[in-house]
C-alpha cells in the first residue's frame, strides 16, 4: 500500500492520497496545535481509509513557509483559508484540530457556511475547551522569554532540543507566541450552532480544559456531541497517537459507510 503525497497549489494544505484507492471519497482537513507545523500528520495516512484524502493546514511562518509572516489573529488565519477552500470541497469532508487548531477549524466551518457552502460531515475537537470558553492561559504569550518558557514547558509538549539549542529556539519562540496570541485575543461570538455533529476528544491529565469547557461542545451543533477519552496530558495527541488515530479512523470508515 502507497501513498502520495504533494504539496498543493496553495501553500496552505500539503495532501496525501493513498495511491491505491482509486477516487478520493472523503478529504479529512487537520489542523495542528500551537508552536506545531504540518508535518505532525505525516505518519496519519497509512492509519486512515483508502478512500480518504489527508489534507493537513500550514499556517505561515513554519517548515516551507518560513520566509512569511506569523499571523497572530483568527480573523486573518480564516479569511485567508476560506477564500482558497471551496474547491476542496467537492467531496463531503471532516475536520480535526488539536488545540488551537479545534478552535481554527470551528471556527472555519463557520465562515464557509456563512458564505453558502456545506458544513463537514463531522468535527472532531481535540484538547480544546469549546469555543465560547476563554483560553486559561489567555497573557501567557507576552511573558519575558524565560517566565514564558517556563510556562510552556507545563505543558509538558515542548521538547527540550527545541529549547537547548538557541538557533531552534529563536526559530521556535515566535511561532509559539504567535499561535498562543490567536488563542488568546480570540472572541467569541454567539451564532446558531453548527448542524454537523462533534466528536471531543481530550486527556485524562490535561489541565488545559475543564468538564464544563468540554461539555459546551454540546451547545455548539444541533447534532450529537460524543467525547472519547485518551490517557496523558494537553498532547496526548502524540503520546497516545496510536488511540486517537483508532478512533478518527473508525469516525471516517462510519462517514464513509454512509455513502453506501
Amino acid at each position: 500500500m502507497t501513498a502520495s503525497k504533494q504539496r498543493s497549489p496553495s501553500a496552505w494544505f500539503v495532501t496525501e492520497a493513498n495511491a491505491d484507492a482509486g477516487e478520493t471519497r472523503l478529504r479529512l482537513f487537520c489542523f495542528h496545535h500551537a508552536g506545531a507545523a504540518a508535518s505532525i500528520f505525516r505518519g496519519w495516512r497509512g492509519a486512515l481509509p483508502k478512500a480518504v484524502e489527508l489534507v493537513a493546514v500550514q499556517l505561515p511562518g513554519r517548515e516551507y513557509r518560513l520566509a512569511e509572516p506569523l499571523l497572530t489573529d483568527m480573523e486573518q488565519i480564516v479569511s485567508a483559508l476560506v477564500a482558497i477552500l471551496p474547491p476542496l470541497l467537492d467531496r463531503p469532508y471532516v475536520v480535526f484540530g488539536h488545540s488551537m487548531g479545534a478552535l481554527v477549524g470551528f471556527n472555519v466551518i463557520r465562515s464557509l457556511r456563512a458564505h453558502g457552502l456545506r458544513e463537514p460531515r463531522l468535527l472532531i475537537a481535540s484538547g480544546r475547551n469549546a469555543p465560547q470558553f476563554k483560553w486559561r492561559d489567555a497573557g501567557v504569550q507576552s511573558l519575558p522569554d524565560d517566565d514564558f518558557i517556563a510556562a510552556v514547558r507545563d505543558y509538558n509538549g515542548v521538547p527540550e532540543t527545541l529549547l537547548a539549542e538557541q538557533s531552534l529556539r529563536d526559530l521556535w519562540l515566535p511561532r509559539l507566541r504567535a499561535d498562543l496570541t490567536v488563542s488568546s485575543s480570540y472572541e467569541y461570538v454567539e451564532q446558531r450552532p453548527l448542524e454537523c455533529p462533534i466528536v471531543v476528544l481530550f486527556g485524562t491529565r490535561d489541565g488545559l480544559v475543564t468538564d464544563a469547557g468540554l461539555r459546551g461542545w454540546i451547545a455548539q451543533t444541533t447534532g450529537s456531541v460524543r467525547f472519547f477519552r485518551c490517557p496523558g496530558d494537553h498532547f496526548f495527541l502524540h503520546s497516545a497517537e496510536q488511540l486517537v488515530l483508532a478512533k478518527v479512523s473508525a469516525e471516517l470508515e462510519n462517514q464513509l459507510n454512509r455513502e453506501q
